[in-house]
Formats: structure tokens, sequence, C-alpha cells
């Protein structure tokens, strides 16, 4: 049986036999009083020694075989032997520690040799069994909790000659135990903070203080500087610690894959350094030691995939990573993660919640609420605030039982239609009767409500007074229509009078054309140059008419918009102008132009009008060369025509667009001065803008936009 226990921990042989780690360390400790009894028996004869010495040897056999370490101490304290479970145990040859005392054996340690010594020499003084926990150091380089019993034995003559001894690992036990008492203790801390801030420090001290840390802090990012920053910290009492703790509270990080924190945030799992000083990932190594600390982790805070921060503990000691304490770590991080998510819910429900009432307490709309039958159960006090209407006769009814002045059966059975279908409305208007004879006009917009299981529960919405905007509307529309009364007689009166005024103009230029043909020859110079006055002013005064009356027409006989092709309202322009264009000489050049909505007609005059300026404002012994170009800017097209012209002064560029501002005389260059105001007048009508750029002497480039032509639209 013991051949079949070697090698095995304690968890195994108690599960394998059905027995209690109890009852199989009470048996252990009996099991090794009978081995210590063939040390101490005394003097028989020879025959009695051969059987005690058959004993011991069967004696030494069992423990040779037994699972768990034992090992045997002469009077001195220095060992006699172990069997092979010590050695595998502890990693060392038997043969290199026989001789040796328990300070040889952990000259690493030394506070595990003297706990060693100090029970020895209890028992030297009062023999027996002892038993006792202790913390080693094993080949390994980690460090277990184990639970050790030893007892004496005595030699021939009745004397306590040495101690037998061995050694259970309890690690899983205790880590177990350790684990369950910081996370109850952790669970504590969270369900009595309202606050990460007030969470965090008491967490990273339960963290050290029950697993034997020099310190720890928690990091998150900061997303308005864009870097990582440390929130709390907590360390034992000392001066240099606390010197690092305070310089990594004022650094930032930026994000990266470099660096102890961001590989925890970036990837999400534990880090451990053995050496802090030695690691050159570690930016702040140097410090660290400079403060005594050695080994560091750390540690993730999860939610989910989500990784909400990161917690870094430091030891004094050189630790080797301890996949436990990582285990229960990550854990105890997940555990955080969902308080943080708790936290953040909570603080954004109350912060919703204030919102709400704030905006309640400012908000000059009331709230209602209807069940799944369409009747009103409840309308905030904003209601008869706002409207004087008492809600009384409302609550409990349903909407279109009681009477609405501006709303035909027919528009009450589509909105009652739209509530059983359980669509959201907008806007839904109601003029009810007011106090003292009044009417009120509502807007009402209202969601459907639906509970866990999506069955419908009513509709809950909000109301607004829009009796004002309702009589201003009115007043807008009555101020619309004599508006628009006003502009038809006034471009009746256009019309009529520049009708009526050409008449008379060109029987005064005719007449006085006739006057110069039958009587020039009786005129002296004098007289046919106040004629030629006469005729010029008489023309002058009819073309002013006409291009007044074109501007009148642009936003009243224009044509409908359609898709028009630009090239072939740029040809039919350049047909136009072709006199002009061959008696100046001038190349007219331009990109590929797109189709677009359009008035093909004033489309044709504006192009026309500029093209034409260009020609005209040129410079003296230099032919006109102009350029229609275009780009593409989003919703529009940006048209430009540029000229090599005489160029305008910045100060002109928004008169030039005015209705009869001329900036040269009429005898440098002829015209009217409304051409670039019907330009202007054209482009606002298609839904654009123009403005000009230009140098003085060195020509103008006069840009305007068109609308693209929408999806759809034809």
């Amino acid at each position: 049986m013991l051949e079949g226990l070697q090698g095995k921990p304690e968890t195994a042989i108690c599960k394998r036999h059905n027995i209690k780690p109890a009852e199989y360390r009470r048996w252990r400790k009996e099991f090794l009083a009978r081995i210590a009894g063939p040390f101490a028996s005394p003097r028989r004869p020879s025959r009695q020694r051969h059987e005690s010495s058959k004993a011991l040897r069967v004696a030494q056999d069992l423990i040779e075989v037994l699972p768990i370490p034992v090992f045997f101490k002469a009077r001195d304290g220095k060992h006699l032997g172990a069997n092979k479970a010590w050695e595998a145990y502890f990693g060392v040859r038997r043969e290199s520690f026989i001789g040796k005392t328990v300070e040889d054996l952990f000259s690493q340690a030394p506070e595990v040799a003297t706990k060693h010594r100090a029970v020895d020499e209890d028992l030297w003084r009062n023999p027996g069994t002892r038993s006792y926990e202790l913390q080693v150091p094993i080949h390994d380089g980690s460090v277990r909790h184990t639970l050790n019993y030893k007892a004496t034995f005595t030699d021939a003559d009745g004397k306590v000659a040495g101690l037998i001894g061995t050694i259970i690992d309890i690690t899983e036990r205790k880590r177990a135990e350790r684990r369950q008492a910081l996370e109850y203790r952790i669970s504590r801390i969270l369900s009595e903070s309202g606050t990460v801030a007030a969470a965090m420090p008491r967490i990273l001290a339960a963290f050290c203080e029950s697993l034997g840390l020099a310190c720890g802090a928690r990091w998150s990012m900061d997303p308005k500087i864009g870097a990582f920053r440390c929130e709390e910290a907590w360390s034992v009492d000392d001066p240099d610690i606390a010197t690092f703790l305070a310089a990594s509270r004022q650094s930032n990080y930026q994000p990266g894959h470099a660096g102890f924190i961001r590989r925890v945030l970036g990837t999400g799992q534990p880090v451990w350094i053995v050496d802090v000083g030695a690691d050159d990932s570690f930016l702040r190594g140097a410090e660290a030691a400079k403060a005594g600390l050695r080994s560091a982790f750390a540690l993730p805070i999860r939610l989910g995939d989500q990784v909400l921060g990161a917690m870094e503990f430091f030891h004094r000691e050189r630790r080797l990573p301890d996949e436990w304490l990582l285990e229960t770590g990550v854990t105890i991080g997940n555990q955080i993660g969902h308080f943080m998510a708790r936290v953040q819910a909570e603080g954004e429900l109350r912060e919703g919640e204030a919102r709400f009432r704030s905006l309640t307490a400012l908000s000059s709309d009331w709230y209602w609420e209807q069940d799944e039958q369409f009747r009103v159960t409840s309308m905030s006090s904003r209601f008869v605030e706002r409207t004087g209407i008492d809600p009384a006769p409302y609550i409990g009814r349903k909407r279109w039982e009681l009477p609405a002045l501006n709303l035909t059966e027919s528009e009450w059975e589509r909105h009652r239609a739209q509530l059983e279908r359980h669509e959201p409305f907008f806007d839904f208007e109601i003029e009810r009767p007011g106090p003292e004879g009044t009417s009120v006009w509502l807007s009402l917009s209202g969601e459907a409500v639906f509970d866990e299981g999506r069955r419908f529960r009513g509709y809950r919405g909000v109301g607004t007074d829009v009796t004002e905007r309702k009589r201003a509307q009115g007043v807008l529309r009555a101020a619309y229509e004599e508006l628009a009364r006003s502009n038809a007689e006034l471009q009746q009166f256009a019309y009529v009078a520049s009708h009526d005024l050409q008449e008379p103009l060109r029987m005064i230029g005719s007449y006085t054309q006739l006057l110069e043909r039958r009587y020039g020859d009786r005129l002296d110079q004098d007289a046919r140059e106040f004629m030629g006055f006469i005729v010029d002013g008489a023309t002058r005064m009819k073309q002013l008419i006409e291009d007044l009356l074109a501007y009148s027409r642009v936003g009243t006989r224009g044509k409908e918009m359609r898709p028009a092709q630009a090239q072939a309202v740029l040809d039919k322009a350049l047909v136009n102008l072709r006199a002009a264009v061959e008696q100046s000489e001038a190349l007219v050049t331009h990109d590929s132009l797109p189709e677009i909505n359009a008035d093909d007609t004033q489309l044709t005059q504006l192009l026309q009008n500029l093209v034409a300026n260009a020609i005209k404002f040129r410079k003296k012994n230099e032919a006109p060369r102009i350029h229609i170009g275009v780009k593409d800017v989003g919703d529009e097209w940006r048209f430009s025509v540029a000229d090599n012209g005489i160029g305008i002064e910045p100060q002109y560029f928004e008169r030039i667009f005015l209705v009869f501002q001329r900036l040269h005389t009429q005898d440098e260059y002829p015209g009217t001065g409304i051409g670039l105001a019907i330009c202007r007048k054209v482009v606002e009508r298609h839904g654009g803008r123009i403005w000009v750029e230009s140098a003085y002497g060195e020509g103008s480039t006069f840009h305007f936009t068109l609308p693209k032509i929408q999806k759809g639209e034809t």
C-alpha cells in the first residue's frame, strides 16, 4: 500500500482512499510515532537486538516509500538521512546535506532556519511530538506553505538521540483559504463603496496586506489627455516607496505596445517582471529599484473583452512568476471591472434622472402618458401652467373623445390607425377650447411603450403650446398674401410702365431724327449736336427700360427647372456673341461641362453676360482670353469665367452686382450697369451664389455655384 502512495499529494491520497485530510494527518502522526519506536529500544539480549535491528530495517524501508518527505536528525542537529520524497521535494540530493544543519540547508532563508531550530530546541528540552506551519523556499525558487511534524527518538540508554520529521505541502489549501479571504474582503469593499475612487485605495491595501506586497497602484486611460495615468496608489510606510509612487502619479504615458502598463492595457493579459531594475521594458525601473522594489506584476481590469484599466503591485524580494497569484489577480480584476461598469451605469442613470428633472423644470413642454387602450393616464403640471386648460376632463379618456376645433373625423381616423400600428408620431397639432372662450393650439409627439416581453403598454410623449406660433403663422400668411398681391401689381406696373415709356421715347428719337434729315441744312453745328444728344439719350433710356424689365422678369417669368447640358447652354451663348467674339478676336475655351438642373434660357443669359463683360472690359492692344471652368465641390458645381482684362479693385467687388452701378463712363465702356445684377438674380433663383476674384490690371474671375442634380431628380 505504501508503495502506491509514493509521490502522491495529500489531496490525491485522501480522494483515492475516501478519507478526510484530518484523519489522514492523525494516521500519519501516529505512524511516525510508531516508526520512532525502534530507535528508542532499551538494551536487550542479542536475540532481541537482532529482532530490533530487523524492525529498524523494516521501518527504514517503509519510510523510503512514503509519499511525504521524511528526515532524521541527530541530537546535535545534524541530518542523518531522508527518504526519496524529501529529496524530490527540495530538489537536493541526500548525500549533499547529511551531516548539515538547518542553517546550512536554508542559508538563503535564515528566518526558516531560525523557526526550525527553535522547534528542535523545544523538543530537546521536552521530548515528544510537535507540529507547526512554515513557508519554505524550494529548488525551483518558489515558496511553499508546509505543515511540519516532528517526533523525538531515544537511544539504547533511553536518552533522546535525535528526531524524525515529515513535511506536508499545504500550499494549495492555504492559497484557497487566502484567495477566499481576499475575494470576500474585496467583495465587501465593493459592496460598501459608491465610487471607484472610494473603493480602489482600499482594494489596493487589501491586496497588498493579504499577499505581503510592498505597494500597488491603479492605472487607466484618460481620454481628455489621450494618455495613461496613475489614479490611486497604496504602500507600506516607507518614504522611498512613497516617493516612487508620487513620481508615478505625475507621469503620463502615451498608448503603445512597449512598457509594463501598456502591455497589460494593450493585450488584456497579466505581466510579471522578475527584476524591475534589470528589465528595459519597465520605464520606471531605476526609480523602483532605488525604492527597494524588485519584482512586479500587473493585472488587467476587464469587463468582458473591454480593458478598463490595470493594477500593478511590487515585491521587495525577487520573485519568479506565480501563476496562482496571477490567476487570482485576474479574477479579482474582472470583479472590479464589473463593479466599475455598475458604478458607471448607476452614475449615468443618476445623471440622466437629474438631467430629466432639470429639463422638466426648465422646459415649457409637458409630459403625458396613455395606457394600452389609448386613454390618457397622466399629464405633468406644466400642461395647466402653459395652457390654462384643466386636465381633469382629459384623464381617463381617449384623445378623440373631446372636441378639437381643427380636426375632421377622417383626420382623427388616420391618427387612431397610427396608434393602433404602434407607430411614433410627431407634431400632431390639435386646437382645443381654452379658457374664457379662447382656443389653444397643442403640438403632441409620442412613442409606443413596450415591456420586457415586448407587450404593448401604451404611449408616452411630450406636448407643446404652439398658440403663439400659429398666430404668428397667421400674421405671416396674411403678410405673404399681401406681398404676393403687391408684387403682382408691381410686376404689372413695371410691364405697363415700360411699354408706355418706350412709346414716347420712340417718338422722341424718331421725330428728332426726322428733324435732322429735313432741316439739317438749316441748323448750325450746335443744333445738330444737341439733336444727337436727344437721340442718344432716348436710345439709352430705351435700353435702360428694357434691361429693367428683363431684371424684373428673372424671378417671375422664368421657365421650370429641368436637366440641361451646360455645354449646350454655353454654345448658344457663344452663338449670340459671335459678332463680338470675331470683332475682338477673343479666344474662348472651356472645361468639360456637366448636366445641371436649370432654366436653360436664364443660364444662357448668365453665361452670355459674363462672357460679354470679359470681351467688353478688355485691355487695349490685347485680344481677350476667356476660360469657362467647373469644379466638383460636393453637392454643388462651382463654375468660373476667367479673363485677362482690366481687372477690378477690391472695394468694388460687391458694388458691381447692384442695379445701375457702373465703374466707368459711358464713353469708356457703354452699357446700363444692370448685367451683373441680372447674373446675381439668375444664380440666386437657381439656389447658388456668385462672387468675383480680381486684381486690378491683371484680369478677373467670376465664380458662381449651381446645385447638382440629386438622385431620382428628373
